[in-house]
Order: structure tokens, then sequence, then C-alpha cells
């Protein structure tokens, strides 16, 4: 006698538009790490960002608040996506975020970035520092991203030079890529593009 199991998995498509941004380092199959946690007590989230600073030698982790118990949490190195993998199966993170990379059309995860309906923003928390700081190519856009449109205090001390960032509509699921400049998010120009390509062929790294 056979058995089945069947696992049906959905992810909710919000009624008001939002937006967010994308893990993914654009042009490549990196990713800077994103944790989304829903009803989360700060205590408990510390010690599992520290532990994983130390599991995997990764560096500082910035932590966002999307509403009074749920927290968004970046780590700016960029990972090849097992290692990204390995972070996020390694953390208690929401399980379907987890799994978003795999349903995603554009194959990445996204944290919200701006307002949804009366939802503000999330808001800038708090940054855990790590000795593994710089020791990884960390990814500019998102750190000035951190930096410029929340406040937080990031070490910028290995950056990949890029200021392109994948930016993503929820309703419409459309993808875009923007330019981070201080006065917010900009289209680029076709300058802006071709110099972030040949800033991936300058600082392309095989894997290992």
């Amino acid at each position: 006698m056979l058995l089945f199991e069947f696992y049906f998995q959905s992810m909710d498509i919000p009624k008001v538009p939002t937006g967010g941004i994308s893990a993914r380092v654009p042009h490549t199959t990196e990713f800077v790490t994103f944790l989304d946690y829903d009803n989360i007590v700060d205590s408990r989230l510390v010690s599992e960002l520290l532990y994983l600073q130390e599991l995997h030698r990764i560096g500082d982790f910035h932590v966002l608040s999307s509403s009074e118990y749920n927290r968004h949490a970046i780590c700016l190195d960029r990972l090849f996506l097992r290692q990204a993998l390995r972070v996020v199966h390694n953390s208690t993170c929401d399980a379907v975020f987890a799994r978003g990379i795999r349903i995603n059309e554009y194959r990445t995860w996204i944290l919200r970035g701006i307002e949804k309906g009366n939802t503000d923003r999330p808001k800038y928390l708090y940054s855990l520092k790590s000795q593994y700081n710089g020791k990884r190519l960390t990814s500019m856009a998102h750190a000035l991203f951190l930096k410029y449109h929340y406040g937080a205090k990031v070490r910028l001390t290995y950056p990949d030079g890029n200021s392109i960032l994948e930016v993503q509509d929820y309703k419409t699921g459309k993808n875009v890529m923007m330019k981070v400049t201080p006065a917010g998010l900009i289209a680029p120009d076709k300058k802006d593009l071709e110099k972030e390509m040949k800033g991936w062929k300058d600082k392309f790294r095989p894997p290992i």
C-alpha cells in the first residue's frame, strides 16, 4: 500500500501596495542574509544572532522592527547561495520566509522596506557587532540603504563598490534595479549599469 503526503504552502499577497528590497546582489547568485522573525522577544533574538555570527563567521547584524514583536535582521556579508541557506536554516526565522527563495519568481528573499497601508515602514533598532565584520566582501548597496533609509549604524570596511539594489513590488511582483543615494532610491542610467557590470567582472570570485 502506497502512502502519499502532500504539503501545501501559500504566501499571502498584501491587499495594499507595498514593496521591499531583495537580498540578492544584482547580476550574481550571491546574497546578503535576510531573516524575518514573527513574535520574538529581543533577548532571544540577540542570543540567536550572536550565535549565528560565531557559527558562520559572519559580520554585524542590523535589526529592524516591523511591528511590536516582529523583527528583520540583516547581515551585509556577501554569501554564496549554499552559505546563505545554511545561515537561514540554522535560524528560527519564519518558516515560510525561509523557503521564500524557492517561491519568489526572482529567486530571492524580500524584506518589506516601505509603508504597508496604515503600518509604518520598519524602524531601525540596533546593530550587533561581530569580530568577523569586514572579513568578507560586503554589499555596499545594502549598507547604504540601511544607512540612508533607516539611519543604521553600519561599519562598512570591505565594500564591493556596488550602489545598485533590487527592489520588488509585492502587489505586482515587478522587480526593478534602483541606485541608492543619500536622497533616496533613483533609477540608474545606462552609465551606472555599465559601471556596475564592470565592477562585477573585476570582483569576480570563484566559489569556494
